[in-house]
């Protein structure tokens, strides 16, 4: 079921048609269709509030039916549930909606003590509830209101936590500090950079060794450029050298792209060390698997095969980018691990963007103060070996809900900019955006005249000579690909929404209209030309391609068209009628952007400056993705809108 995209007249004659809500109901969407529109609930959506409202006989209660439709918009934005305390709910409205809906919830309050609701609200006693489609936990002075399914989910996973905190355990120091010192000899040295340069010894990262080594718990979190993956590696390599096997060790990420990234960053890593040993050379045979690959999800039975009663074969776990593993995949996972027998770490940023669906789980286990359950199996990396002091700063100042004090740039200047800088341009219309838009891809892939290297379009038409067979095949044609990678990671549009023309869509529309023509004039698809920057939507186990890989189209001799995606420091080409899922990425929004890098980012802000999205997590996310420089493209309201949001969802997950 599709959101509502309709005009007021026709999202209330839909409403209407579908006999969703009772007369009273009905005149009061016409008194406020904006309320009703602005949550952007789907039709399945709005027939489920009517069952439940006809369930409870409440029909022509409001008041019942505004918090069903707020409940649903809070789960959309990734919350578990609605904090329905007077001040803290009516607190995060618009200023416009205050006042009335503060007598909608005192109304909604005064019927719930009456005991108007009962045939389909719960309220908890004693941890103990029925089966109706709503749950009200009023404990620890809050008042939170449930869909049933996510009271369950946020019940269990707190129970699987408090068995990885009873079950944890300590191990023996001796010997640690002889195993870190090893890791750390000059021969031993993992290798970073384009320039292999010798990895510094950190005392934050050396604590962070010691934590997964003593414990069987533990928690790293660190922003971009804070080490997190040599110091993965590095842990790898002191657990193998302790005595783990590399076959009692698994490694998983929420996405297929990130479990690739974990696999590169292995063998990456341990090829850079002068002198590995034979346990170093033992981890080139760990492979990253998605989480529904690990715990072995069958979609026939939609389950898994690894569960409480199955727990998976493995002695230590290490789960990368858990900021973007949600409430249902968090349980379900720690619902597989037997946490008696089992190591078990979590990696990720704490400021970035939390999962697309239900829960924050990552952040609310790193509060901001280093408290609570986890506070002594928490180590938050510091130490940025990322050059760029500015763009890093920048960052911070974001991350504060702080936006530096600043001149809006031109477009073109701020193109050329220095490395190491960023600029803010005031956004136009359509038109101006579409301007702008050309300028970027013209000074990225086409015409640059300062560059003294070919650009993208030369690197292209030269691929194009050489026999589709053989292009990926020998060191001269791994090197060409090299140099068109190296385009592909300089340079990238994020936006914060996907549709739209200040949408990722609209905007690959434009750009592929543009330089499709320029590229590859024999082209007779709009998508599939010569040069096409694209993106694997899908996971292809077969194939090794996972959601979220980049590749790019080149056409041979023969006219026939493959795309090449870099694997391993190597390079496969796939015929393109044999991609499953995948789209353009000339643009990409910023939460498909999660744990990639570019050198130069254009973040593009969406038209309407009060958009739901607009947080500082999504302008810090943006921000981090870039190594050399930033421009941020919208209005100075839209921007202070962002960085005063924080993302707030609503759980009871105080730990």
């Amino acid at each position: 079921m599709k959101n509502f995209y309709l005009d007021e007249k026709s999202f209330i004659e839909t409403i209407v048609k579908f006999k969703i809500f009772d007369k009273n109901c009905e005149t009061e969407i016409k008194k406020r269709p904006l309320f009703f529109m602005e949550a952007e609930l789907s039709l399945l959506e709005y027939m489920i509030i009517r069952d439940i409202v006809e369930l409870g006989k409440c029909k022509g209660d409001i008041n019942f039916v505004y918090i069903l439709i707020m409940m649903f918009a809070a789960i959309k934005n990734g919350s578990l549930c609605i904090d329905i305390d007077q001040n803290r709910f009516v607190n995060r409205l618009s200023e416009s909606t205050k006042s009335e809906v503060r007598k909608n919830l005192a109304d909604f309050l005064s019927n719930l003590e009456k005991g108007n609701y009962q045939k389909v609200i719960c309220i908890k006693k004693d941890d103990k509830v029925s089966a109706l489609p709503l749950v009200f936990d009023q404990s620890k002075n809050r008042k939170l209101l449930y869909f049933h399914k996510y009271y369950v989910y946020e019940k269990l996973l707190k129970k699987r936590m408090e068995s990885v905190l009873v079950n944890n355990r300590t191990f023996k120091k001796e010997g640690i500090d002889y195993l870190i010192k090893e890791i750390y000899q000059p021969d031993s040295l993992i290798r970073i950079g384009d320039k292999k340069k010798p990895l510094i010894k950190d005392d934050i990262q050396i604590k962070a060794i010691k934590l997964v080594l003593e414990s069987s718990f533990g928690i790293i979190s660190g922003g971009p450029g804070t080490g997190k993956t040599s110091l993965m590696v590095n842990i790898l390599r002191c657990l193998v050298r302790s005595g783990y096997g590399f076959t009692a060790i698994m490694l998983g990420a929420p996405t297929g792209r990130a479990a690739q990234r974990i696999t590169d960053a292995v063998s990456d890593n341990i090829l850079s060390i002068k002198k590995p040993s034979k346990e170093d050379l033992s981890l080139l045979n760990l492979k990253g698997n998605t989480l529904h690959k690990l715990l072995k999800y069958n979609s026939f039975s939609n389950n898994f095969l690894y569960n409480s009663s199955n727990p998976l074969p493995a002695e230590v776990i290490i789960i990368d980018e858990v900021s973007m593993v949600d409430l249902f995949m968090m349980e379900k996972l720690l619902g597989a691990i037997d946490t008696r027998k089992t190591k078990v770490i979590f990696m990720g940023d704490k400021d970035q963007l939390p999962s697309v669906d239900a829960g924050a789980v990552f952040k609310e286990m790193v509060p901001t103060n280093i408290s609570g359950k986890f506070a002594d199996k928490i180590v938050v990396l510091k130490t940025v070996y990322r050059s760029g002091e500015s763009l890093l700063q920048f960052a911070k100042s974001i991350n504060r809900g702080v936006f530096p004090e600043f001149n809006s740039a031109v477009f073109e200047e701020a193109l050329n900019s220095d490395i190491d800088k960023w600029a803010f341009v005031s956004g136009g219309d359509k038109d101006q955006l579409k301007k702008h838009i050309r300028l970027w891809v013209e000074n990225k892939y086409l015409y640059n005249e300062k560059r003294s290297r070919k650009n993208y379009k030369d690197l292209i038409k030269e691929a194009e000579n050489i026999d589709s067979n053989k292009l990926a095949d020998s060191r001269f044609m791994e090197k060409l690909l090299e140099k068109i990678f190296s385009f592909i990671k300089g340079a990238r549009i994020l936006s914060i929404v996907k549709n739209g023309v200040f949408g990722c869509r609209g905007i690959n529309y434009f750009i592929t209209k543009h330089i499709s023509e320029i590229l590859d004039k024999d082209s007779i698809e709009d998508n599939v030309f010569s040069g096409n920057i694209i993106i694997i939507t899908k996971n292809d186990y077969a194939k090794e391609l996972f959601n979220g890989d980049i590749g790019v189209i080149i056409k041979d001799k023969g006219k026939n068209y493959k795309a090449y995606f870099p694997k391993a420091g190597k390079y496969r080409g796939f015929y393109m009628n044999t991609l499953l899922s995948w789209e353009t990425a000339f643009a990409m929004t910023v939460h498909k952007s999660q744990g990639s890098e570019f050198d130069n980012v254009l973040l593009i802000l969406p038209e309407d400056e009060e958009h739901r999205l607009l947080t500082r997590e999504i302008v810090y996310t943006a921000v981090t993705r870039a190594k050399k420089s930033v421009i941020i493209y919208g209005t100075k309201t839209g921007i202070k809108t962002a960085l005063s949001r924080k993302t707030d969802r609503d759980s009871g997950l105080n730990w």
